[in-house]
């Protein structure tokens, strides 16, 4: 903690297409500016529809990260990304918050898949929620 912000280290997040997963970026972008520390946006194309418009997955994947990386680049905040294509997105938030000590998993409360959005959490940060070895915030 630095004065009465408090700092991560590690923050993963789990991006789709939604508002709620832009949102989700919004928010560590108010986290961590003016602070040091690795943020990694990844997004899962096991979660994704079948009945996609893109040729391919790479395609779909710079979509997907294109207006993400413009956001960070224009809050001077460095980001990766990883398109994950063989893992679902809560296998994988739950392998990587073990191996990279991630600290805080962010995520949109409920995403493109989510069924009666405003009704109930989605199925994705509920899991996390109950499953994750670190901090979670699930943005609305």
């Amino acid at each position: 903690m630095r004065g009465d912000k408090l700092i991560f280290d590690k923050i993963l997040i789990g991006i789709d297409e939604s508002e709620e997963s832009l949102k989700a970026v919004k928010r560590v972008i108010e986290i961590q500016k003016g602070y040091e520390g690795d943020i990694i946006a990844f997004h899962s194309t096991l979660h994704r529809g079948s009945d996609s418009d893109y040729e391919n997955i790479d395609d779909h994947g710079k979509k997907v990260f294109d207006r993400i990386e413009k956001l960070f680049e224009e809050a001077n905040l460095s980001i990766k990304t990883r398109l994950i294509q063989d893992t679902s997105p809560e296998d994988y938030i739950e392998q990587t918050v073990e191996k990279e000590n991630v600290n805080l998993v962010v995520l949109g409360y409920s995403g493109k898949h989510g069924i009666l959005k405003r009704r109930i959490l989605g199925s994705i940060p509920t899991q996390v929620m109950n499953n994750a070895l670190c901090d979670v915030l699930v943005v609305k």
